[in-house]
């Protein structure tokens, strides 16, 4: 398993955290004590079990509604998910008081399975700092040999061996029943004449490599404001496939990530709901990315595939929860939506998605039941690759809109 290679740990905020913890604990142990929780004065094997405790602070839980572990259970689950918001990291993980300092990194082997997409917890909190505007990334002929690193194509698509199934990679601890929801419609409102679909750019600047590249310069850039050759380019593209299958849609083509990139997402939010204030037929909400792999060798990847002869750049939705404590109570709506397109384009192009990506993040996704990330191609693909491939998903998109019209 490769990882990414830049990681930066702030000391000061692990031993604050790690206090924070200490203290929480303490006090909770002192509630324990007063609750009589101590069994004869001593630490029993079972004194800090959850459903131990749970089941004798509680003891007539389960007795109106039938069963006590499940009672016992949504409990446990509830108690950890308020200490969890209070940390700001997940307590029961061996690495969380790191994993709460460390930026989202991705962890990635040849069959692609990435974890994407940058979200802070605090997203709306976080002051904006100014960054040096991006540069163009450069064409091979510019790179000095001692800066090159070679660029591979991998095929991360779950469905690479023939198969169209639906598959979510879920890094949270809900569970979702993929059948259940493809047996129902998603919540979206297709009816009237109004803008029913919004794309925009968290990360407006994030751009992509040179056609044919095979190598890229290990010390430039792979962001440009130039929205000819980024991200902005391809959800032109995107937009204009609604248009011609008959779905108004409205293109933002702000660069939300400069000069302030921290604070891209509480910026783009701002957009959003004034769209939606503007716009309130609007129930797709788009947020076109694309990802970012390398390897501990500088190995820049492409995600990949081949479709009518040409090579298209994979896709992946992104879809945000409320587990980190940010408001989405409906997130079950928008996995809903995510599964019914994902399952669109597999029965027409299985290799060209990659799996659905369940996030304890939010992602601006509480804004419609339709508000979802696309992961277009990687830094390593072209700026052509990820516009045929976004083509081909919208055209699927699209004919699926339709049919809920």
């Amino acid at each position: 398993m490769k990882k990414y290679k830049a990681i930066v740990l702030d000391g000061k905020k692990i031993i604050k955290n790690m206090a924070v913890m200490f203290s929480i604990i303490l006090i909770f142990c002192l509630l324990l004590a007063w609750a009589g929780l101590f069994q004869g004065g001593k630490f029993t094997s079972n004194t800090f079990s959850p459903e131990n405790m749970i089941e004798n602070t509680l003891p007539a839980v389960g007795a109106a509604n039938g069963s006590a572990a499940n009672q016992t259970a949504k409990i446990q689950e509830q108690i950890q998910k308020i200490f969890k918001i209070l940390l700001s990291f997940d307590y029961t993980s061996s690495s969380g008081i790191l994993a709460s300092e460390i930026p989202v990194s991705a962890a990635v082997d040849q069959s692609g399975v990435v974890r994407i997409a940058k979200e802070t917890q605090s997203n709306n909190q976080i002051l904006p700092q100014k960054s040096a505007a991006p540069t163009t990334p450069q064409q091979q002929s510019e790179i000095p040999p001692e800066n090159q690193a070679p660029i591979k194509a991998i095929n991360a698509s779950p469905n690479r061996n023939g198969s169209a199934q639906v598959i979510i990679g879920n890094e949270t601890s809900y569970s979702v029943n993929i059948d259940e929801m493809l047996a129902s419609k998603p919540d979206i409102d297709m009816s009237g004449s109004g803008p029913k679909v919004l794309v925009i750019h968290t990360h407006a600047t994030e751009a992509y490599s040179p056609d044919n590249s095979t190598i890229y310069d290990i010390t430039g850039s792979d962001r440009s404001m130039n929205t000819e050759e980024n991200v902005v380019k391809a959800g032109e593209a995107l937009c204009q496939v609604f248009e011609n299958k008959g779905i108004k849609t409205i293109h933002d083509t702000e660069l939300h990530d400069y000069p302030s990139f921290n604070g891209s997402y509480a910026h783009s939010l701002a957009a959003i709901e004034k769209y939606l204030n503007e716009y309130p037929s609007i129930q797709i909400v788009f947020d076109v990315h694309r990802d970012s792999i390398v390897y501990d060798d500088n190995t820049k990847a492409k995600v990949l595939t081949e479709i009518n002869g040409k090579p298209a750049a994979q896709l992946m939705f992104v879809v945000g929860t409320d587990e980190k404590g940010l408001y989405h109570p409906d997130w079950r709506e928008n996995i809903k939506t995510a599964i019914h397109f994902q399952n669109a384009i597999n029965q027409k192009y299985p290799t060209l998605m990659r799996h659905i990506n369940l996030r304890q993040e939010r992602f601006n996704g509480h804004t419609t039941h339709g508000s979802m990330i696309i992961e277009t191609g990687s830094s390593g693909n072209s700026l052509s690759e990820a516009i045929y491939g976004l083509t081909l998903a919208g055209e699927c998109i699209a004919d699926y809109l339709n049919t809920l019209k």
